[in-house]
């Protein structure tokens, strides 16, 4: 019976065009993930253990301040453009100019208080020129989002991808085979030069693909209504996706902070059909909304879900088998961090397995309800991962994000059923 199901998601006429334009992102994204999972194994490799522990303690620290940076225009962008191309240039100059001011303030910041930050919070004194390279990291990390989300919406979706995973990784391995680099402060230095480059690069791309037409512009109002709800949602989804290694970096030795990063980074290879599928559906979800078909919105989002099932399941199960065999490829200190790979894959899988449901409630107008949502599984995210984690160290890390990140997605699972009126978890019946 599920056999005949799978075999009918994949042969049904109305499927094909969703499952050509996924499997072409599928195949792109791939090769995103696949470039983000060498550059973790490159960085482990050069650096070891303690040193790499720093590095990626300092990138999860400007990941999260790039996000505050933002201030809820990735998403915006991309429903702006994605449900009227007509704006696209409009809504991202807009979106460059809050993004440039805002990233400007939070780099200052970054590498003024960077000694502060490393001794005080972190108590990792090794920490402050590792982050001080990479502090104006954090505006060029914001003008790539803001590029790629931009090229999402207008459906560009192998340049999106190359903008925003692809492009980046390759440049560092490229550095770390080029210079012999084997410390984290000269790898955050070429991680900042790298960013700057592939910032300039995003927004030519989403010049050449912009549409130019003569339309009136998008009200600063209409914008800030859709992004303040959206700047929480992103910033606390941040919060539950990274605060184990913040917490963790506080608490527990470099070398065991390396061990649940690269775990982390491992499994999240389990979301990448997920973030795949987003890549097609999350522009078509925005521009039915606005074509007010709700019917159209609800077969989109299960066939979607049926496919990300299908992909995910692989992936998931090789982390649960050969969690020694995959964090082996690291080197040998990073071997004794399997149980971590299969703990953080499970919460990653209810990530996939969901649907895009974070996409379905931003698209159709529901900010404030994801914006609910992530304000309550970050809440959790940061009371467990520091709880557990002064409990039983970086197990407790690695429990406690697998909790939040799977909480946040079945709350949206709700809010999509209360708002929308379908279940995305029930796509089998």
């Amino acid at each position: 019976m599920i056999v005949s199901k799978i075999k009918r998601v994949f042969t049904d006429g109305d499927n094909r065009e969703l499952i050509l334009s996924a499997a072409f992102a599928f195949v792109v994204r791939v090769l995103g993930a696949f470039s983000g999972f060498l550059v973790t194994y490159f960085v482990a490799k050069s650096l070891g253990a303690a040193e790499s522990g720093r590095y990626f303690l300092a990138l999860s620290i400007v990941m999260v301040l790039s996000s505050v940076s933002r201030a809820g225009l990735d998403n915006t962008v991309l429903r702006f453009v994605g449900g009227t191309p007509e704006l696209a240039i409009n809504v991202m100059a807009k979106a460059l100019m809050v993004v440039t001011i805002l990233g400007l303030v939070f780099s200052s910041v970054a590498y003024f208080s960077a000694g502060y930050i490393s001794l005080e919070i972190f108590g990792k004194v090794e920490l402050k020129p590792i982050l001080q390279k990479m502090s104006f990291g954090i505006l060029a990390l914001s003008v790539v989002t803001i590029s790629s989300m931009a090229l999402q919406g207008l459906r560009r979706v192998s340049a999106s991808i190359f903008v925003l995973n692809i492009a980046v990784n390759t440049l560092l391995i490229g550095s770390i085979f080029t210079f012999g680099i084997t410390n984290a402060t000269e790898l955050g230095a070429f991680y900042t030069l790298c960013s700057i480059l592939i910032a300039a690069i995003g927004i030519s791309f989403f010049l050449c693909f912009a549409p130019r037409t003569e339309k009136s512009s998008i009200p600063w109002k209409e914008l800030f209504a859709s992004c303040w709800p959206l700047w929480i949602v992103v910033v606390m989804a941040q919060m539950v996706q990274w605060s184990g290694q913040f917490v963790a970096g506080a608490y527990v030795s470099s070398d065991l902070v390396a061990q649940f990063a690269v775990a982390q980074r491992t499994a999240m290879l389990t979301s990448f059909v997920l973030i795949a599928v987003n890549l097609v559906v999350a522009p078509r979800f925005a521009a039915l909304y606005r074509q007010d078909d709700s019917r159209g919105l609800e077969i989109l989002a299960i066939k979607s879900v049926k496919i990300i099932c299908v992909l995910a399941l692989p992936v998931v199960g090789g982390m649960l088998i050969f969690p020694e065999k995959l964090m082996g490829i690291f080197g040998e200190e990073f071997v004794t961090g399997a149980y971590l790979l299969q703990i953080l894959a499970i919460g990653q899988f209810v990530n996939a397995v969901t649907g895009s449901v974070g996409f379905l409630l931003i698209m159709s107008g529901n900010e404030r309800d994801m914006r609910t949502v992530t304000l309550i599984s970050g809440s959790l995210a940061m009371v467990l991962t520091w709880g557990m984690t002064v409990a039983f160290g970086v197990l407790g890390a690695a429990l406690a994000t697998a909790i939040a990140v799977s909480a946040q997605n079945l709350m949206a699972v709700y809010f999509v059923k209360k708002r929308l009126g379908f279940n995305t978890l029930l796509v089998w019946r």
